[in-house]
């Protein structure tokens, strides 16, 4: 009862008195009602408070406070130390938030009826805490200089279907680690990964992030993924499976990323339906980085098109060939995997794979290189689980024709077997300046737009400089074949 009287009393004085915000303590979570929204303040039963559509059970309630503080409506504040995090919530969203705070663990549940879109605002750092959303309605996460290490599931996981924007904010780090003991089973896929989105997403703001995914994936996605112009740096310094695990597609227009992993790089699914883009890779900006080191995989795949159109992209495989007993075929690493057409307009593009078996380019569809600079190689040796069942080191592999039609080209393949362009169709030279150097050669198609030449039995050295027929290129240093065959081919020819 004495309680309750000096919540009244605690009420009467903030509505006679000039403050600007009344403090609603709930644990850590603290809920922040400015003077001109409360209104009245009205008690439901001996056991209930209700401010501004909020019911508050008066023995939870820590404390009640007025100071001059100013509150911005939509905008959540969760800050983390140590052990612990404490959340602010501005009362006009108050009622339709649920937050909980478990030492450094926070969950938001927003009500369906939440109309109006929320920023959340992650700042601190803790060692054993995480973030978890779920809602009906877009959301911005701030990571504004968080440090996020959860040694039981996901560090963030969002479980929202709509737009997320992420925003890394200018001029702090961000790090984010998920744990090893504890596999989600609640079918959220929450624990895919170290950051977990169900839902695209959209990512601005020039800060730092890092990832390290220490169960399964990095970052993971339901749905598309987009890296906007002016990204800042986002590194995933770990991933035990995929760096960036994507469904219905990927596109990169800026930022700075780079992938270590030890499962597929960029892993793109397509889903069900006929979405936009749906299980394409696209890079037009930016600068890309990716390095993977398990067998068979991959540093950049796609259930359907991969597209490139600008930026620069180094990407590598170190992992070798393997048996896939389920398909009763081999596997092997390849630095672009695409199960439709490969196209190049611009931008930059280095591969190299020096596992057993692995390839540069490997398309179920063709092959369309207009543009820009690309340089592949592969030095690894053939990976033949039998006498039937192998996987050579090919430069460019696809399954219908390959055109070569602008840029420079040059594509260096492995002396154990590699085929510089490995097709049963169509290699046709159409403009490119293009060297193709390896072990097997390549015939350019006599319907091509500009001639094609070959030579047999050259010696190619690492870090000198090739030239036949007025097309030259500088040799990767880890590149040498004693008895190479080449192909080149120029706009000039």
């Amino acid at each position: 009862m004495k309680k309750l009287t000096f919540l009244a009393m605690a009420c009467s004085m903030f509505i006679s008195v000039e403050a600007q915000t009344l403090k609603v303590n709930i644990g850590d979570v603290t809920y922040a009602f400015p003077a001109q929204q409360t209104g009245d303040m009205l008690f439901e039963s001996d056991n209930l408070l209700n401010i501004c559509g909020k019911s508050f059970a008066i023995s939870e309630i820590s404390n009640m406070t007025v100071d001059q503080s100013s509150v911005t409506d939509n905008f959540i504040d969760v800050s983390y130390a140590g052990n612990s995090a404490k959340v602010v919530v501005p009362g006009n969203v108050a009622k339709y938030l649920t937050v909980k705070v478990d030492g450094g663990h926070v969950a938001v549940v927003a009500d369906p009826n939440l109309s109006e879109k929320v920023t959340y605002h992650l700042t601190g750092n803790t060692s054993n805490g995480s973030f978890y959303m779920s809602g009906d309605t877009g959301i911005t996460l701030m990571l504004d200089g968080v440090t996020l290490t959860n040694p039981d599931s996901a560090a963030i996981n969002i479980q929202n279907g709509k737009m997320i924007k992420v925003n890394l904010v200018s001029g702090t780090s961000n790090y984010l680690s998920d744990g090893l003991t504890n596999v989600a089973n609640d079918g959220s896929n929450a624990h895919n990964a170290a950051f977990y989105i169900d839902g695209h997403s959209s990512w601005t703001g020039s800060g730092v992030l890092t990832i390290a995914g220490n169960v399964k994936h990095a970052y993971s996605s339901d749905e598309y993924t987009l890296f906007e112009d002016g990204l800042g740096e986002v590194t995933v310094s770990s991933a035990m499976s995929d760096g960036l695990h994507i469904n219905q597609y990927f596109q990169m227009k800026g930022g700075t990323v780079t992938i270590s992993a030890a499962g597929d790089g960029i892993d793109v699914g397509a889903k069900k339906s006929d979405k936009e883009n749906n299980g394409n890779l696209l890079i037009d900006g930016g600068t890309l980085t990716v390095s993977t080191t398990g067998d068979a995989t991959k540093a950049l795949k796609c259930d359907n098109n991969m597209v490139i159109t600008g930026g620069t992209i180094n990407a590598s495989t170190s992992g070798n060939g393997i048996y896939e007993s389920d398909e009763n075929d081999v596997s092997s690493c390849a630095c672009a995997k695409c199960d439709g057409a490969f196209t190049m307009s611009a931008g930059t593009l280095t591969l190299t794979s020096t596992g057993s078996g692995g390839k540069g380019i490997n398309s179920t569809g063709e092959v369309v290189i207009s543009g820009g600079t690309l340089t592949v190689v592969t030095t690894g040796s053939v990976y033949a689980y039998n006498s039937e069942l192998d996987s050579k080191p090919h430069g460019v592999k696809c399954d219908t024709d390959i055109t070569l039609s602008g840029g420079e080209i040059l594509v260096c393949a492995s002396s154990d077997s590699g085929c510089a362009f490995k097709t049963d169709f169509n290699v046709f030279t159409n403009g490119a300046t293009m060297m193709g150097i390896g072990d097997k050669a390549t015939t350019g198609s006599a319907s091509s737009t500009h001639e094609s030449k070959k030579y047999s039995g050259v010696k190619v050295v690492g870090g000198t400089t090739l030239t036949y027929d007025d097309v030259s290129f500088l040799i990767p240093s880890i590149y040498n074949n004693s008895k190479a065959k080449v192909i080149v081919s120029s706009p000039s020819m």
